[in-house]
């Protein structure tokens, strides 16, 4: 078993009840349902990561729907960057400064599309013949403004 990073995205209004959102959006691919068809993919889960938090766009750190879980997988409270978050609306992510350090900083192990699609590195939901980092910063990029994007750790 291994400890992975997903991207999940989110209807607009999830912010005012994270936890549920994020449970009815992961519950399809959870190893310990019995629900059909079985896509297991995961047993655990917690909000962000450390070392791998969004960059927030300048002047937003404060707004109120970005996501910054307290304490980390282990219990242990986690010490903020200002401008850094697990997550929030797409429009007060800096997408285009997170790839100007790094081009590949928005790929994660997992994407979990709005639609409930799962995409990993060996099965991209994108069309044929394309990479998953280009889908990953395809899809993100085009998502809608109010969308919540948030990274979870997941045991898969």
């Amino acid at each position: 078993m291994a400890h992975e990073i997903v991207t999940v995205c989110l209807p607009p209004d999830a912010h005012h009840a994270l936890h549920s959102a994020v449970e009815a959006a992961l519950a399809p691919f959870d190893m310990n349902g019995d629900h059909e068809p079985y896509q297991g993919e995961w047993d655990l889960w917690w909000l962000g990561r450390p070392g791998e938090e969004f960059a927030v766009l300048p002047g937003h750190e404060d707004d109120p729907r970005l996501v910054r879980a307290p304490l980390d997988a282990y219990g242990r409270p986690r010490h903020w960057t200002p401008g850094q978050c697990d997550g929030g609306p797409r429009r007060l992510l800096d997408f285009a400064g997170m790839r100007a350090r790094d081009a590949r900083a928005l790929v994660t192990d997992h994407l979990l599309t709005l639609d409930g699609a799962w995409g990993c590195p060996n099965t991209v939901p994108g069309p044929p013949g394309t990479g998953y980092s280009d889908f990953v910063d395809a899809y993100l990029d085009g998502l809608p403004p109010d969308v919540m994007v948030v990274h979870l750790r997941i045991h898969c």
